[in-house]
């Protein structure tokens, strides 16, 4: 998305990583989640609003610290919305990586996919575009993103 647009892609998990010299995990595990909810904090509000870019988000952060609101403020927010069973598949995949999920079932796993889109969902709904799991091509997120940006 980021090359298609010519701009720079910040994931905020790995720039909050690459700064403090270690694993989300062991950041959790050494500092625990309220210190890293803080850590996501700085790094939006340090979003500078008059350059272009992307930013992905980790799943809990539009969540905590009125977030949400101070990424729409700064840009277009977008909620790529996809099915659990999708989820699913390419959580499984990284459970190492991610401290909340690395020591469940992939039952427990699939539970807890449902139980925390339940809670986030009206969160990640107040996106100014929400694209379901059909629309998620490049080339249509950046004509959505023109259209919106033509509407506003």
């Amino acid at each position: 998305m980021a090359k298609a647009l010519n701009c720079p892609f910040i994931d905020t998990d790995k720039l909050i990583a690459q700064q403090e010299g270690c694993t989300i995990s062991q950041l959790f595990e050494n500092k625990g989640e309220s210190y890293f909810r803080e850590l996501e904090k700085q790094v939006i509000e340090e979003l500078d609003a008059n350059q272009l870019k992307v930013v992905a988000t980790g799943g809990g952060l539009p969540c905590h610290n009125n977030l949400m609101d101070i990424l729409s403020e700064k840009g277009t927010t977008v909620y790529l919305q996809t099915k659990p069973s999708t989820l699913l598949l390419r959580l499984k995949e990284g459970k190492s990586k991610r401290p909340l999920i690395a020591n469940l079932t992939d039952d427990e796993l699939a539970a807890l996919i449902d139980k925390m889109l339940s809670e986030r969902e009206e969160i990640y709904l107040k996106a100014e575009l929400v694209l379901s799991e059909a629309e998620q091509k490049v080339e249509n997120i950046i004509l959505r993103l023109h259209q919106h940006q033509k509407n506003s």
